[in-house]
């Protein structure tokens, strides 16, 4: 596995700026239109790549952390008034 997965999608239609997607298997997708590739129209199939961003991964695991300590902390206080 080379930590990467690509597949093909289509670009059904755009509703009010919601790029409206449909995978092979008839699942949908909504996501901003503005996420979309530049000159990507109704009908056209995209090739989409995901891969797992170590960096990010992390750092939203810490933002996690400190809001759940933030969380615990209030808790705290309140219990101790």
């Amino acid at each position: 596995m080379t930590g990467e997965s690509t597949f093909h999608i289509s670009l059904d239609r755009i509703e009010e700026n919601i790029a409206v997607l449909i995978t092979r298997e008839g699942r949908q997708w909504l996501m901003s239109a503005e996420m979309l590739p530049e000159g990507a129209g109704e009908g056209d199939v995209l090739k989409v790549t995901m891969a797992v961003d170590p960096e990010e991964t992390e750092e939203l695991a810490g933002r996690i952390r400190d809001l759940q300590q933030r969380l615990l902390d209030r808790t705290r206080e309140r219990h101790e008034q």
